[in-house]
């Protein structure tokens, strides 16, 4: 039988994957379709029992069936087009067999003994998967037999008519499976796909089956004539399945010949370090008919990785991480030992299944690249598309092969160098990046906990007229005078003091400082550092910064809050109007109210006691629903209500955005999950901070999150303001491209408030834009307010966005923006913000009484 199932998926005859904890609800769906894929062949099983075989002379019994199938199931050749995998076995002639010369309640009994035998014994298949294909061959087999069974009933010979009734046999059971498989696809899936059913079933799905049923024909034919026939047919039978698998070895082989022959040309005329990292792991990626492709090279510091992986869209995607127990593990067998290392599904290591979990892998393939000087990093690819066949030695030789010609490449380790110092360094400036400095202040710490050394002083630092300079004189000379700062930084450093850039005008530096009075007078010498103008598109621009400092170990002795308490220290600095602050305990410190609400606002994000509401989002040309937005709520046990314009600056101020995005973000998802499972296909849209955007964890909790809830991508909107975007434009463009290429919808939020809308818009990977409710309110009251939203709405069709207007109070509003041609509208008029508990009541009850906007 031959089945064309999706990668992600198992094909036959290994369906469904096991399910994760946030996919149980469809595992209980698949045993539902088990249950009632069962119910026909226990309904058949007794009005089978009893019939003799349809031809005399060869009775076949269940264990020589059992026999059989589990010889064909186990041999199957796999045929990779594109991204599915195309899967012949010989299953059709014991079938066939079994249909003329055995009763129907021994086949189906060979067949279900036989397939167990393959499934638990060979593929080791799930208990999940296992049941499933179990119900589906009893339901398959007792319908091939009923029907096999009407049409040849009354034949005591090889005839036309069994002959008939074999080929409708087999195509009918074929056919079950591939409704069968459709069903489990549509409910991992979320969506049935009928078009693909139909191909499968009338065309691709089975290429062979003609072939293999004439060929048991011919068999049967035979052995209806002659028993003795069974000898040479068993013989011939065995040789073909040996050549059988011989030719898709062979097969396999060949292609993957080929392929690394076009990549061997490939990369030795790669002179560019990306485009040469990317052939590597695009080569190996298909090479290896793989799903994950990456390479991992061991950072400068021993504790961190530099991880390069190839995005869904050829984009690759870099990662500075720290080295975890997991990590370490396959760091010490493959680039420490210089060996490769497979990681099979069924790993019997409890640190290669660590290994494998921590990765969300089924199974990998991980060797070393060598180079001139050793080795240079490790090329890691991992779940091989279909079920079918898992990864073996020969998949180990050729990844093994390709990473020694990705070594010859890399030559001395130069390119690896270069993408170590780029995950290291920030982009524009050269500085380190935020990342590193923290792991130099965690080794500063570390030292100065060992009781050697003065004291840290750790200087956060921002530019007071950056804005003005992007303004006046445009994103480039901005991007100049970050630049030219971090050249005078640079060299005010010296060797015992490390300078970073932090994203956007931020900086930061970290040097030794044994007293307050010494932090205070290497801040004054930065400060002075930074007087002379700068010279910009001819003009000499002065420039004045803000700077916050705290200390170790008089006011923290880790990271994280020795650079939270520099940033409240910057913070009261740029508030208070002077130049510089040092952060002082107590009641004396900085805004001692604002301390403790955010302590509180720590301690809900720590309990997860953060709420949302969601606001609808309707289409104007139909009125319909088509999605959310997602609101942060906080309710304070003492003062009640906390608006979101006063918590989230605080969360920002304070480095906790990421705990509040990941929370919004999963609350978000949940409620989408479920509504979908209640027959709502909803979109949620969520909205990111400037300090999201610089987060390097941002695209992992994403992604982590879209997995968790099982939520296609692309019923996610993240929505940036373009202040966001335009605290570092390169960092951020840079992210907002890697979240397009996953599938995830970008809006620009705000839209029309901003100081560079026309400027940047066209630079950004966005879908959409929105329109600041501050023009959208005053649409019915006459003015200016008109004329922009329409020159909004007609700027963005223009581009080929999707504009939608918040903030539509009432009918006047509604009725205007429709005219003008807005897309999308949400604002009071359609609903306020509510628990997402109360939106799909809300749903029905907008429906069955037809009220609201647009159905009055």
């Amino acid at each position: 039988m031959a089945e064309a199932r999706p990668p992600a998926e198992a094909s036959r005859p290994d369906a469904p994957v096991d399910p994760t904890p946030g996919r149980r609800g469809a595992a209980v769906r698949v045993l539902a379709l088990a249950a009632l894929l069962a119910a026909p062949t226990v309904v058949l099983a007794p009005q089978l029992a009893g019939r003799p075989p349809i031809l005399p002379g060869l009775p076949l019994t269940w264990w020589a069936l059992a026999i059989a199938f589990a010889a064909t199931e186990s041999v199957v050749m796999v045929i990779q087009i594109k991204r599915e995998a195309q899967t012949v076995s010989l299953s059709e002639l014991p079938l066939v067999l079994g249909l003329c010369f055995a009763t129907p309640v021994q086949l189906l009994a060979g067949r279900l003994i036989g397939s167990l035998v393959v499934l638990v014994a060979v593929r080791r298949s799930s208990p999940l998967k296992t049941t499933f294909n179990l119900a589906m061959y009893g339901a398959e087999t007792a319908l091939a037999a009923v029907a096999f069974d009407a049409i040849a009933r009354h034949d005591s010979a090889a005839s036309p008519r069994l002959w008939l009734a074999a080929y409708v046999a087999t195509y009918l059971a074929n056919a079950l499976s591939e409704v069968a498989l459709a069903a489990v696809f549509a409910v991992y899936e979320g969506r049935p796909r009928p078009r693909t059913l139909a191909r499968d079933i009338l065309t691709t799905g089975q290429p062979t089956t003609a072939v293999v049923v004439t060929t048991a024909l011919v068999a049967a034919t035979s052995l209806s004539y002659s028993p003795a026939a069974a000898i040479p047919l068993t013989a011939c039978a065995l040789l073909l399945l040996l050549a059988y698998r011989s030719y898709a070895r062979l097969a396999d082989q060949h292609l993957s010949l080929e392929r690394l022959h076009g990549f061997t040309r490939a990369v030795s005329a790669t002179p560019e370090a990306e485009t040469l990292l990317r052939n590597v792991l695009s080569e190996a990626k298909h090479l290896l008919h793989a799903e994950h492709a990456e390479a991992v090279f061991v950072g400068t510091d021993p504790g961190g990785l530099a991880r390069i992986r190839l995005g869904p869209t050829g984009r690759l995607a870099r990662l500075e991480e720290p080295v975890t127990p997991a990590d370490h593990w396959l760091l010490s067998q493959v680039l420490h030992d210089g060996r490769p290392l497979l990681v099979p599904r069924a790993a019997k290591e409890p640190q290669a299944r660590n290994w494998l979990a921590a990765h969300t892998l089924r199974e990998a393939v991980a060797v070393p690249m060598p180079g001139v000087t050793g080795m240079i990093g490790v090329l890691i690819v991992g779940d091989r598309m279909g079920d079918v066949r898992a990864y073996d030695d020969s998949d180990v030789q050729l990844l093994t092969t390709v990473a020694n010609h990705a070594g010859l490449a890399l030559g001395s380790g130069q390119l690896a160098e270069r993408l170590r110092h780029d995950a290291n360094h920030d982009r524009l400036t050269g500085l380190p990046n935020r990342p590193s400095l923290q792991r130099h202040l965690a080794a500063a710490l570390q030292v100065l906990d060992d009781g050697a050394g003065p004291g840290i002083a750790v200087l956060l630092m921002d530019l007071d007229q950056f804005k003005e300079v992007n303004d006046a004189l445009g994103p480039e000379q901005g991007d100049r005078l970050l630049v030219d700062v971090a050249g005078r930084l640079a060299r005010f450093a010296g060797p015992d003091r490390y300078v970073a850039r932090l994203g956007g005008d931020e900086y930061a530096v970290a040097a030794p400082a044994g007293t307050p009075d010494d932090a205070l007078h290497l801040a004054r010498q930065l400060l002075q550092c930074l007087e002379p103008p700068f010279e910009l598109s001819g003009l000499r621009v002065p420039v004045r910064a803000s700077l916050g400092i705290a200390l170790a170990p008089d006011h923290a002795d880790d990271v994280g809050t020795l650079l939270r308490l520099a940033h409240q220290a910057m913070y009261e600095a740029k508030t208070s109007g002077r130049s510089l602050c040092l952060y002082r305990p107590g009641p004396d410190g900085p805004h001692p109210t604002r301390l403790a609400l955010i302590s509180d606002l720590r301690s809900t994000l720590e309990h997860h006691a953060l709420d949302i509401h969601v606001q609808p989002q309707a289409r104007l040309t139909d009125d319909r629903v088509i999605g959310v937005e997602v609101l942060a709520r906080w309710h304070h046990p003492a003062h009640g209500s906390v608006s979101p314009d006063e918590f989230i600056p605080l969360a920002e101020r304070h480095g906790l955005i990421p705990e509040l995005t990941a929370q919004i973000l999963d609350q978000g998802l949940a409620a989408c999950r479920q509504w979908r499972s209640a027959g709502e296909d909803l979109a949620v849209a969520v909205n990111l901070s400037a300090s999201s955007l610089n987060d390097p964890d941002l695209i992992h909790l994403v992604v982590d999150a879209l997995g968790r809830h099982q939520i296609p991508s692309t019923r996610l909107t993240l929505e940036v303001t373009e202040s966001s975007v335009m605290t570092d434009p390169a960092r951020a463009i840079c992210v907002l491209h890697q979240l397009r290429d996953l599938g995830i919808r970008l809006s620009v939020d705000d839209f029309g408030t901003g100081y560079s809308s026309l400027s940047y818009l066209k630079q950004l990977p966005v879908h959409e834009v929105k329109i600041d409710r501050a023009f959208v309110g005053g649409l019915g009251h006459g003015g200016d307010d008109l004329a922009i939203v329409q020159a909004i709405v007609d700027l963005g069709h223009h581009l080929g966005l999707t504009v939608v207007a918040e903030g539509a109070e009432d009918a006047a509003a509604w009725d205007l923006l429709r005219t003008i041609g807005c897309d999308l509208v949400q604002g009071w008029y359609l609903s306020r913000p509510m628990p997402p508990d109360n939106l799909l009541p809300w749903l029905t009850s907008r429906r069955t009484n037809a009220t609201g906007p647009g159905l009055r």
